[in-house]
């Protein structure tokens, strides 16, 4: 089957309009537990999109133009193929669909793809799609260092190793903001949050938790790693088959799984946006 952005898209997507604050992106996120959204005009028309590492890397911004990335879109009736590429052109996890008028009707993610990556592509083996770096993170690292190498490397997953080299666990982005320790609530008015007392403004934070490391008084926990990692983490191996990977990627919401060789060490990471690269072939 040739498949088409509308078969495989995320139908009527939540969107937000142009001109609006950062804060008002803030709670749409947190509050629908979200990582990004088109952007449209009044007219409906698409102007960009937004994810919450935009707002990472734009934190004195206020404004929603001023931090919406102006991303090239993929029509409803294009070829996955297409957005396929575009995805791993732009080397980012969403882009918006639109119609023949230019207005929003779905976005992608490589979640989007995996069951036909299952289906035309599950025999391929691992190690033909590895492609981007990995960071190895020694277990003793500090984590207010490794939020610094989040941050420098734009990279939000880190396997961990002994100080032998040994695989012994995986820590995320995620993982950290569940050690952090909130002191005040937050200071910056223009987060928006600050008088918001809706339980789901903190149960929600993860979404976009780097942007409130930035602009909020939160202090990281002095530990290591070590006391943090996801120890036995989902694997997967360079000799496994990508149906493999796919499947706890789509069973678990996985964007990325630790890649290990036969002999147990660690290899790298698998990411979803470079599975994408298998529609070039």
């Amino acid at each position: 089957m040739d498949y088409k952005v509308a078969d495989i898209m995320t139908k009527n997507p939540l969107c937000y309009t142009v001109p609006s604050s950062i804060s008002e992106i803030i709670k749409l996120l947190i509050k629908n537990n979200i990582t990004g959204v088109p952007i449209k005009d009044n007219q409906n028309k698409y102007q960009g999109i937004i994810t919450r590492r935009d707002i990472f890397y734009n934190p004195d911004e206020t404004q929603t133009a001023l931090v919406m990335r102006k991303a090239p879109t993929v029509n409803e009736s294009d070829s996955i193929n297409v957005a396929a590429k575009q995805l791993y052109a732009q080397k980012k996890r969403h882009i918006a669909v639109v119609n023949d008028n230019n207005e929003i009707t779905g976005i992608l993610t490589p979640q989007n793809f995996l069951n036909v990556i299952k289906e035309k592509y599950g025999r391929v083996k691992v190690k033909n799609v590895m492609e981007y770096s990995s960071v190895p993170c020694w277990e003793e690292t500090p984590l207010s260092v490794v939020l610094l190498m989040m941050k420098l490397s734009q990279i939000y997953s880190f396997p961990v190793i002994n100080k032998a080299g040994k695989f012994t666990g995986l820590v995320t982005d995620r993982d950290i903001f569940d050690k952090v320790r909130m002191y005040q609530t937050i200071e910056s008015t223009q987060s928006g949050i600050a008088d918001d007392e809706d339980p789901w403004s903190w149960d929600g934070i993860k979404n976009v938790f780097t942007y409130f490391i930035e602009k909020s008084n939160i202090k990281v926990p002095d530990i290591s790693v070590k006391k943090l990692e996801v120890g036995h983490p989902q694997v997967i191996y360079l000799e496994s088959d990508l149906e493999d990977a796919v499947n706890f990627m789509a069973e678990k919401n996985y964007n990325q799984l630790p890649v290990l060789t036969g002999h147990g060490d660690i290899y790298g990471m698998l990411y979803d946006i470079e599975i994408m690269k298998i529609f070039n072939d």
